[in-house]
């Protein structure tokens, strides 16, 4: 459930934070969606700043608190209690949630494609649904190890670099023949991924049954394709949403129409199922808010 502090006058947009999104290689780039950084070391955030709102999402991360502070999630009513964990895996979300930091610092995340992820790890996508848990519980020594390195790592390029040697030769050998191409935007990303994803799957389930064909999906997923489907609508529509400004303004009917909702009541429905807020009270936090830095973040994919 997402927090609103759209009445708070100290959760502005604060001009001393740094969050940088970095490209993987092309040798990469249909497993490694992109590695974030979010640095706020030398900054003193209110506690309204220090939240991050944290959009629903079918992607599989590992974050990684480089330096500084530490951080609790609360989920629904409650909180968990603030953590110590270094290294954490986080499974797709399928609702809105907030990250709290406490104190200044550094974190660095690596963001898979859930079907790259269990192509890597045989893990069963599923089972981290809306999960944060230490990755030293779910993955090998392999992945500790490299995990370990990346916190030892100088700067930002020597963590891509050290992550990039690990990936690509369990990548290679794992990854469906197909030419290694750069989408040219965000929207493509995401659209042409789930294309492959349906064209792999109905490839490598002939002669099964749809319940069959049904199950595999999710376990490579995390949700079934549908579902999926509908995030990388609802990515492209908050990506074409808030370019146009069509979330503030009189065009909110055109964007409805144009990403394939019935109407703009499905439209304000959706959004909010996925973000916590209306279209309009989006569109004004994305704009405003330091703590919606993440769906700032995602207009960074349109240079893809």
């Amino acid at each position: 459930m997402a927090i609103n502090h759209l009445e708070v006058d100290d959760g502005a947009i604060h001009p001393g934070t740094r969050t940088s999104l970095f490209l993987p290689s092309p040798l990469l780039a249909d497993c490694v969606c992109a590695y974030v950084v979010r640095d706020t070391l030398d900054t003193q955030l209110t506690p309204q700043q220090s939240f991050s709102h944290l959009p629903v999402s079918p992607l599989v991360s590992i974050v990684w608190l480089i330096q500084g502070g530490r951080s609790s999630v609360p989920v629904g009513n409650g909180e968990w209690p603030p953590s110590s964990r270094r290294v954490v895996l986080r499974g797709p979300r399928t609702q809105p949630t907030v990250w709290q930091s406490h104190g200044p610092a550094l974190g660095f995340s690596l963001t898979i494609f859930p079907d790259a992820f269990h192509a890597l790890t045989h893990l069963n996508v599923t089972s981290l649904l809306d999960q944060a848990r230490n990755l030293q519980t779910v993955l090998g020594k392999d992945w500790q190890q490299m995990a370990i390195a990346v916190l030892r790592a100088g700067d930002d390029l020597e963590r891509i670099q050290i992550i990039e040697a690990f990936l690509t030769p369990r990548w290679t050998p794992v990854r469906a023949p197909r030419p290694v191409t750069t989408p040219p935007d965000g929207l493509s990303l995401f659209n042409d991924w789930v294309d492959a994803v349906a064209l792999r799957a109905s490839a490598s389930t002939l002669g099964q049954s749809t319940r069959q064909r049904e199950r595999l999906i999710k376990g490579q997923l995390g949700l079934p394709m549908r579902a999926i489907r509908g995030l990388v609508r609802m990515e492209s529509t908050l990506t074409r949403g808030h370019d146009s400004n069509a979330f503030g303004g009189p065009s909110l009917v055109d964007v409805a129409h144009a990403m394939g909702f019935s109407d703009q009541a499905h439209l304000c429905r959706e959004v909010k199922r996925y973000s916590g807020l209306n279209p309009t009270d989006l569109q004004r936090a994305i704009e405003t808010q330091e703590s919606y830095w993440p769906y700032r973040l995602r207009q960074a994919l349109k240079v893809r």
